[in-house]
């Protein structure tokens, strides 16, 4: 595949003491055949260990930039991550016309920008997409199954002209679902690609236990505004899956937690609608 490529592209990568997993990523940032322009990480209540690697990174690549931000909250997911992205995009220096948003546990394959930016060159309509990631788990390789239209929160790159007309990233909870979505409203195709493919350094939502990330996955379906038959489909068939049984539970009772304490959901009738006609299409089987 030829390397034709020509336009300003910006990576915002947010990371709270990532020392672990930024060493593998920085290597692979810095071996893409189309690098970004501009690398914003913002280091967001990190230590003194992180803080320092950060630092020394910057000094050793001029296209790299760190923001640090201080302040006294925990570490989450959700919504504070779309105010760390939204905080780092906005410190770019470049016009650009393509936006990434990669997470600091990920480690990208030499060509991942590339391969992004040609399935960009071959749709106009393509307004967000991701390659696919995959962890190691007993040995052996397993991808991280999402829908295709599902573009992977860790691995996200934005069309300019998307972003701009879907309104950037809401500093919502479920936001990198929400974006899709209005895109999809608007007319835009948003999709995640089998190929190119990113090591994940650890799951999906495991930080604090793949029990409570399931929990936190229901809570952001009910700020989404998941229509409930397809949201008890969807945490049956996520009990198939480790934690077996637990897992699905608590993506449930995250759900219905949100419910009942009457959490802050998308107020978007619109966007609501059109994701619950998607949800009941692809009940219909049942």
């Amino acid at each position: 595949m030829g390397n034709n490529l020509e336009f300003p592209h910006v990576v915002v990568t947010p990371s709270r003491n990532e020392v672990d997993f930024l060493p593998a990523l920085v290597d692979s940032m810095a071996r893409q055949t189309f690098p970004p322009t501009e690398w914003i990480i913002v280091s967001h209540n990190s230590g003194e260990e992180s803080s320092t690697f950060l630092e020394k990174t910057s000094e050793k690549f001029d296209w790299i930039r760190i923001i640090t931000l201080e302040d006294i909250s925990k570490r989450k997911r959700g919504a504070q991550i779309a105010k760390i992205v939204n905080t780092g995009l906005s410190n770019s220096s470049s016009d650009w016309e393509f936006f990434s948003k990669i997470d600091a546990d990920m480690v990208l394959p030499d060509d991942y920008f590339e391969k992004i930016f040609h399935r960009f060159l071959d749709s106009d309509k393509l307004g967000i997409a991701s390659g696919s990631c995959f962890i190691f788990s007993n040995g052996k390789e397993s991808i991280e199954k999402v829908s295709d239209d599902h573009t992977r929160g860790g691995l996200k790159t934005y069309r300019r002209s998307c972003f701009d007309d879907i309104g950037g990233i809401k500093e919502i909870d479920g936001w990198d679902g929400i974006d899709n979505i209005i895109a999809q409203m608007k007319g835009w195709e948003t999709h995640s690609f089998k190929d190119p493919k990113a090591k994940h350094q650890r799951r999906t939502g495991s930080h604090s236990g793949l029990v409570f990330g399931c929990f936190e996955s229901g809570k952001f379906a009910y700020t989404m505004g998941y229509f409930p038959p397809f949201m008890i489909a969807r945490s049956l068939h996520r009990m198939v899956r480790k934690p077996i049984i637990i897992g699905g539970i608590s993506m449930l009772i995250g759900y219905i937690h949100s419910l009942l304490t009457r959490k802050k959901r998308i107020n978007d009738p619109e966007v609501v609608s059109f994701l619950r006609d998607k949800q009941k299409k692809r009940l219909k089987p049942w």
